[in-house]
């Protein structure tokens, strides 16, 4: 099977995709995966920290605030790999009791990087066509699309990871998804309600932001 013939049997037929247990054993791809959606992080940390350092008055430090924002991307996409392969393993394995090791959780879940990297890259080429479109609430159905993409990319993945019934795997993952999909909308409605009093009072939490001096 090709490269492209992977890609596409991975993200439309994980069933088939994770029929062959050595999937789950190796990191070279969801590595592969993660580096590439890291990149494309990096990218779209630069434009938010970046546009964020002109909005609160301080467009001087918007190439080095733009910078640190781009280190934090890529940085993050690994960190945000390895914290949620914990996590879906102690749920998983909490639940089904499988002898399973912590690898093929990474593994299976680097795989997830794939969905998030597509949908990373139409953020960022929407926001070429439409700035904003992805802004709010419309972000966050993206990345609700998103998740519910990797579902059955973790669900089949670690079921033949552990060698346990699809349905218990489904079981196991319900939870922690949907505390990830509830702090998802918390972390959305809490930049909102900031960007809006910003816009207002030019100020978050009465702390002014600009660094502009006097006149």
């Amino acid at each position: 099977m090709t490269f492209a013939a992977d890609i596409l049997s991975l993200l439309f037929h994980p069933k088939e995709f994770f029929a062959d247990t050595s999937r789950t054993q190796s990191l070279k791809l969801p590595m592969l995966y993660t580096a590439v959606y890291g990149i494309f992080a990096a990218v779209l940390g630069y434009q938010t920290t970046a546009a964020s350092a002109e909005l609160i008055g301080m467009p001087e430090y918007a190439g080095v605030l733009g910078a640190v924002g781009a280190v934090t991307g890529f940085v993050m996409a690994f960190i945000v790999w390895v914290f949620v392969a914990v996590f879906f393993f102690v749920f998983v394995k909490f639940i089904t009791h499988t002898a399973t090791g912590f690898k093929p959780f990474l593994t299976v879940t680097g795989y997830g990087s794939l969905p998030v990297l597509i949908g990373t890259v139409l953020t960022l080429l929407a926001g070429v066509v439409t700035p904003g479109v992805f802004d709010g609430w419309t972000g966050y159905l993206l990345n609700v699309v998103v998740l519910l993409w990797c579902m059955p990319i973790w669900i089949y993945g670690f079921a033949s990871a552990g060698n346990v019934p699809v349905r218990t795997v489904f079981t196991a993952l319900l939870i922690p998804i949907l505390i990830m999909a509830a702090y998802t909308a918390y972390q959305t409605y809490t930049t909102i309600e900031s960007l809006k009093t910003l816009a207002e009072t030019g100020s978050i939490g009465g702390m002014q932001l600009s660094m502009q001096p006097p006149r």
